[in-house]
């Protein structure tokens, strides 16, 4: 069968054709160029922006997948969570889009597209790879960072999640109080391969082994005050040093928590994904770790496929229509801040 599938979570415009769990064509559009100057998303540019882009990103999504229209048999779209005003432009399109054509329509929860993508394959069907249940997901991005255990493909319980900042969004803070724009993350992680990861003394939140949930917020707190009267020429002459000791610290606080949530569930394989784990340091951080656990671990195929497309939206409509032929959820609307474990009705 052919999905197509439209994604507005947040701030970048995408559209994605599949064949099944095949990738087709997987179109994104961002807006960091509209948002950089302002430090952050501003909600009322990225809603018009993606009114503006959506109609030709769906447009090229389907040419480049060589299909129309006619071929579709599923349209998807994120539901939440996610920006409100940017859910809707999306999820209100892709409503109308059904109807008009007569074709059914799924509501996504964007966690699982994130949770899922490391299961979609090329046009090929590469990589082929056959995980086991259950498997543990640590899903980390600027609006959420968690540990999932999936029993299997729709059968979720979150273990551990964040109790304030998400892991991506103190990344993105500190890289602001650093003086290094908006989007931090990636920029964090360019100069942090230069710097000593001990050159500040930050705080291990959540220290007691019976807690699987994450705080970020202590370590963005301390890392301002320590550096909060240093003048802008010792903190550039510092840069390297103080974006690695940062960055190691947040990394060390998730994978202590997916540690002790491996020790408790004892899952047979795991995964990672979301806008974070395009970080290749965390990406090898990761695969290290798993070793020392005896456990196969398994990554989106694609480095874009980490951060926020329409081709993890329309793989979980792939799999929520393979198990229920009958679906229709052109009656629901947006809710932005859907639960992983709240049923779609």
């Amino acid at each position: 069968m052919y999905i197509l599938a439209i994604e507005t979570s947040c701030d970048d415009t995408c559209g994605a054709v599949l064949h099944n769990d095949r990738i087709l064509s997987n179109i994104i559009s961002s807006q960091i160029n509209l948002h950089s100057v302002y430090g952050g998303v501003v909600p009322d540019i990225a809603k018009r922006a993606h009114q503006q882009r959506l109609p030709a990103i769906v447009t090229l999504a389907l040419k480049r997948s060589g299909k129309t229209l006619k071929d579709i048999n599923l349209i998807a779209a994120t539901r939440g969570p996610g920006l409100g005003i940017a859910l809707s432009i999306g999820f209100n399109f892709a409503k109308d889009l059904a109807k008009t054509n007569h074709i059914p329509f799924v509501a996504v929860n964007h966690v699982e597209g994130h949770l899922l993508s490391v299961f979609l394959k090329n046009k090929n069907g590469l990589p082929r790879f056959t995980s086991s249940f259950p498997i543990l997901g640590l899903t980390v991005s600027g609006g959420h960072t968690k540990i999932v255990l999936i029993k299997a493909i729709g059968n979720y319980q979150v273990v551990g999640e964040t109790l304030d900042d998400a892991a991506g969004e103190a990344l993105d803070k500190s890289a602001k109080l650093l003086g290094l724009g908006y989007p931090g993350g990636p920029v964090i992680e360019r100069i942090a391969t230069a710097g000593q990861t001990d050159f500040l003394k930050l705080p291990r939140p959540l220290q007691p082994r019976r807690i699987l949930n994450f705080s970020f917020s202590g370590l963005k707190t301390s890392f301002y005050y320590q550096i909060k009267d240093w003048s802008a020429t010792k903190i550039a002459s510092c840069l390297s040093d103080l974006s690695a000791t940062f960055q190691a610290s947040v990394f060390e606080h998730l994978i202590r928590k997916f540690s002790l949530s491996i020790d408790k569930y004892h899952p047979a394989s795991l995964l990672a994904s979301g806008g974070v784990l395009a970080n290749l340091t965390l990406r090898r951080q990761l695969r290290k770790f798993a070793k020392t656990k005896s456990l196969p671990i398994f990554f989106p195929p694609q480095k874009k496929l980490n951060t926020d497309n329409a081709a993890m939206i329309a793989l979980v409509a792939f799999y929520r229509f393979q198990k229920d032929k009958s679906i229709n959820d052109s009656k629901l609307d947006i809710n932005p801040r859907l639960e992983l474990f709240q049923e779609i009705q």
